[in-house]
């Protein structure tokens, strides 16, 4: 174990590690920080570290906590920095209306304290709540506000998250070429930033439109390998999201037995660690493998939780599909 001197060596050292995106070193060194004996600097980095690693309750608990006691401090930095981390951590959880007022507050603040990086952020974040909720004109019109932000400030990392949330808006609109061309973006930026969790997001994301081309075998090789990366980078919600894919790559060329065993496996991560937007889709994807394998008991069963989920996080265009699934499956 590392010995440090003071709060000056943890915060070095904890800084670096996140940089470098090691967030399972970051989580090692502040586990149960709080703002009764770290600043506040650190406590953040601990919250993030437990959401970058598929914590997110924890994460949440943590920032509630720090968030009374850090609005009456005064310090605006760490502020703003807790309410984007918050409402990163209720969108993971499932809470639209927290996450929605919490990005919108650090928007508000960031804006108002001229920190162009949060406002970015926020402004991506924002974005992403707009596409679940369908409404595909006002998440482009996020995504396309923060992408000159980050620009300017040289950020990679934030310019590959952002090119892929606007792959997955193309996407979902089913427009490939445009949402594969992002992609690609994204993983460009994710390479000269060295993020491997950002590049393995992105791999992920072209595996996702492999199996939209009617190319499943593609998309499971890519779905497995993006699974792995995520499983040795410790991330079990990226790795959750990834086995859903393969499950419903194997559903489509008819290996239904094979995407059952990855498709539980994703439901049961996702559900492990919270995340309830992964959880819903792998849910409805488990329903089709059901189905595809003969279990209409289990199928529609799978779909209807699908649903309900969806409608919990205030998803119309995912409710319809997922409606239009249990139609098929209750002819």
């Amino acid at each position: 174990m590392i010995a440090f001197g003071g709060t000056d060596d943890i915060r070095v050292t904890a800084r670096s590690h996140a940089a470098r995106g090691d967030w399972g070193a970051v989580r090692s060194l502040l586990a149960g920080a709080t703002l009764a004996g770290y600043e506040p600097e650190l406590v953040l980095l601990g919250a993030e570290a437990e959401l970058r690693l598929g914590a997110p309750r924890t994460a949440a608990e943590r920032l509630r906590d720090a968030f009374a006691v850090l609005a009456r401090s005064g310090d605006g930095a760490s502020l703003r920095r807790a309410c984007n981390l918050l409402g990163a951590a209720a969108f993971e959880l499932g809470d639209l209306t927290e996450s929605h007022a919490a990005f919108s507050r650090a928007l508000e603040l960031a804006n108002a304290d001229g920190d162009h990086l949060l406002v970015a952020r926020a402004t991506n974040n924002l974005g992403a709540i707009a596409n679940l909720r369908g409404d595909r004109s006002a998440a482009l019109a996020h995504f396309h506000l923060a992408i000159p932000a980050y620009q300017q400030l040289g950020h990679a990392v934030g310019l590959a998250e952002c090119c892929h949330n606007i792959a997955i808006a193309y996407r979902d609109d089913r427009r490939i070429e445009e949402a594969d061309e992002y992609e690609r973006r994204a993983i460009e930026y994710a390479r000269e930033s060295g993020s491997q969790m950002v590049g393995a997001m992105a791999r992920a994301g072209r595996a996702e439109l492999s199996l939209l081309r009617g190319d499943p075998r593609m998309a499971e090789l890519g779905a497995l390998m993006a699974a792995s990366e995520y499983r040795r980078l410790a991330d079990p919600i990226g790795e959750a999201d990834a086995l859903r894919l393969a499950g419903e790559a194997r559903t489509a060329f008819g290996a239904f037995d094979r995407a059952l065993v990855a498709l539980d496996q994703a439901v049961a991560l996702a559900s492990a660690h919270g995340a309830a937007l992964i959880r819903a889709e792998a849910l409805r994807a488990r329903a089709e493998a059901a189905f595809g394998h003969g279990d209409r008991i289990v199928a529609v069963a799978d779909a209807r939780a699908a649903r309900d989920a969806f409608e919990q996080l205030g998803a119309a265009d995912e409710v319809a599909r997922s409606n239009d699934l249990l139609a098929r499956l209750t002819l």
